[in-house]
């Protein structure tokens, strides 16, 4: 396992796709904050603590991030092949399951890291002091406490997905589509059956409560409730191990073409 997931490695950061998704993100990133920066005291009030807080808005997109890292290590193999190629050369197909899922984290998490601290040296750099950055630092480390538990079981959901549709564009739509509208679609079937059954609503809200983006609602003002870091975990390691069985499970019987 261990050398399969340093092949994957090698594979994936010796792809420009990697490199370029980190560029264009860094590019971002700068130009937002030198546009702060510039506007600082005519138009915004901008500080180095305030601006590094605002990854708190910013917290979803970690769910969407996962298609990119997700497309970066798995990069179309049904279309060229070359899963089919692994698993004819012997490779067991759990090995090759859990060796991509544990890369793509991988990937993930360093992406992360490299992002989030490229985006405090500019804030803390371009942007005024104002003696609260520990603070700061406090908040945003909280709030990535209970996001990571919820990314990395998007990543495993995403997983699922791509290994189980030939499409990875498929893939990529159906996973959004579960994170990103299967809140919205409970909330409402919950209002619509609160009258004639609040039996029915009831359920669907304990279901809404365990969904992947339910656990960072309202995390900003929830900074400092530990029980929502915990719950989150238990959200998010549920969804990891349960798309993760699933997906293994699936792939183990599948006849690849």
């Amino acid at each position: 396992m261990v050398d399969y997931i340093r092949a994957e490695v090698y594979k994936v950061t010796h792809r420009k796709y990697l490199w370029g998704f980190l560029l264009i993100v860094g590019g971002l990133e700068a130009l937002l904050v030198c546009m702060w920066a510039w506007m600082n005291g005519d138009m915004t009030n901008m500080s180095a603590s305030t601006g590094f807080t605002m990854v708190l808005y910013l917290l979803t997109m970690g769910y969407y991030a996962s298609a990119i890292t997700t497309d970066m290590v798995f990069s179309d193999q049904y279309k060229f092949n070359t899963l089919k190629n692994e698993v004819a050369y012997g490779i067991p197909r759990a090995r090759i399951y859990l060796g991509k899922l544990a890369v793509g984290c991988l990937v993930s998490l360093a992406s992360c890291v490299v992002i989030l601290l490229w985006y405090g040296i500019l804030c803390r750099v371009l942007l005024p002091g104002d003696g609260a950055w520990l603070e700061a630092l406090k908040c945003v480390g909280f709030a990535l406490l209970a996001a990571l538990p919820v990314w990395l079981g998007a990543q495993a959901l995403f997983y699922m997905c791509f290994f189980l549709l030939k499409s990875s564009t498929a893939a990529s739509l159906i996973a959004v589509g579960v994170v990103a509208l299967m809140g919205q679609i409970i909330a409402l079937l919950a209002l619509v059956v609160s009258v004639p059954s609040p039996m029915a609503e009831e359920l669907l809200l304990r279901l809404h409560d365990i969904l992947l983006t339910t656990p960072l609602e309202g995390i900003m003002d929830r900074i400092g409730d530990w029980s929502v870091v915990g719950w989150a975990w238990a959200v998010g390691i549920g969804w990891f191990l349960a798309t993760t069985a699933a997906g293994v499970l699936t792939f183990r019987k599948r006849e690849i073409s």
